[in-house]
């Protein structure tokens, strides 16, 4: 299996010219708060999947500064791989250079993206956080598991921005007809109807498992999980249900100038014994739900990459302060055989033989 071997960052964020090495099993990067330990989990995330979970590229570059280098090795026992990312800013344009392998791209290729599964700080907030927050979730494992769901994905989002910005045009304008608007109707129906299918099938999928690795954990109820959608459940007629939903709001579309319907208005329902887990659950049920499902998604990405040869590389950006001790080892546990990148605050907190790199 490959594993990450080195990580060079120069001025991204608060790092101004630094350089790690890693182990190909356990990694932990030690520091006080403000030390720069999220960013490295950042910069490896964007360096695997092409964007950040923090924000747009272009804030990772530091104040008072024009352009940041992130660079990669991934060894495996025989060959090497190296990607790097450069952003250059000038004025508000930012210019984005990617390389893999010394080839040159405009932006990361959906087929040079590798595993990652991120478990981020507050996990409860993947249950009492906003609907997009369980969308990305549901999103992030169906675009690694299947390539043209994240093509879909890329191409909702362009169709969605492009549809707005028209909506806005037509707004303060005195036709407020256009065949151009027809068109990314059926372009977003279409994408919508690929997107749908793909979340439709991850739930099921989940649903499969998630009581099982709940009660592994040492809950004793069952989770459900359950998707709302604003249209249809139904991926096979999810495009003409839309396209009709489309043409009853453009109106309301037109007041407020942007999509009112579709799959971005969408939300995932997880259950607890037939309850909002979010008003049924205690704090500590919530943390172990999500637990469970940040395991599923590891395993679900695992079994997927192994087709291929490869293992998700686990980000876990100051989760471990969040369990207690019979939790930690459980999680560390179901992350076994994988390359793991931990951040914390508490050096004492670790297991013996990990390895340390500390941040002042």
């Amino acid at each position: 299996m490959s594993y990450i071997s080195k990580l060079k960052l120069l001025q991204v964020r608060s790092h101004n010219n630094v350089e790690f090495e890693f182990h190909n099993y356990m990694n932990a990067i030690v520091g006080p708060n403000g030390s720069g330990k999220t960013t490295v989990i950042e910069s490896l995330y964007t360096l695997l999947l092409g964007s950040s979970f923090k924000g747009s590229l272009k804030e990772m570059i530091q104040n008072g500064r024009d352009s940041i280098t992130a660079q990669l090795e991934i060894k495996t026992d025989t060959t090497s791989h190296s990607r790097a990312l450069k952003l250059l800013q000038s004025a508000d344009i930012i210019q984005k250079k990617w390389s893999v392998n010394n080839k040159k791209y405009a932006m990361l290729p959906i087929r040079e993206r590798l595993p990652v599964v991120l478990f981020e700080p507050d996990l409860s907030r993947l249950i009492t956080g906003s609907p997009s927050r369980r969308r990305l979730y549901i999103d992030s494992i169906s675009s690694q598991l299947d390539i043209e769901a994240a093509k879909a994905l890329i191409g909702f989002e362009r169709i969605v921005k492009q549809r707005n910005q028209l909506l806005k045009h037509l707004r303060s304008s005195s036709n407020r007809t256009s065949g151009q608007l027809f068109v990314w109707n059926t372009q977003l129906a279409h994408a919508s109807e690929a997107i749908i299918k793909a979340r439709i099938e991850i739930i099921d999928k989940l649903q499969n498992e998630i009581s099982n690795y709940y009660k592994k954990l040492g809950g004793t109820d069952d989770i459900s999980l359950i998707y709302k959608s604003t249209t249809s459940t139904n991926h096979n007629n999810y495009g003409s249900v839309l396209l009709k939903q489309l043409e009853e709001n453009l109106s309301k579309d037109l007041q407020l100038g942007y999509t009112t319907v579709g799959p971005h208005r969408d939300d995932i329902a997880i259950e607890i014994n037939s309850q909002p887990a979010v008003e049924r659950a205690s704090r500590g049920e919530i943390r172990t739900i999500v637990i469970a499902l940040k395991l599923l998604e590891t395993s679900l990405i695992s079994n997927h990459s192994a087709q291929y040869g490869m293992s998700p590389t686990l980000l876990l950006d100051d989760v471990l302060s969040e369990l207690d001790l019979s939790h930690q080892e459980k999680v560390l546990d179901g992350l076994k055989d994988h390359q793991v990148f931990i951040t914390t605050t508490d050096a004492h907190a670790l297991t013996p033989g990990v390895h340390t790199i500390f941040l002042e």
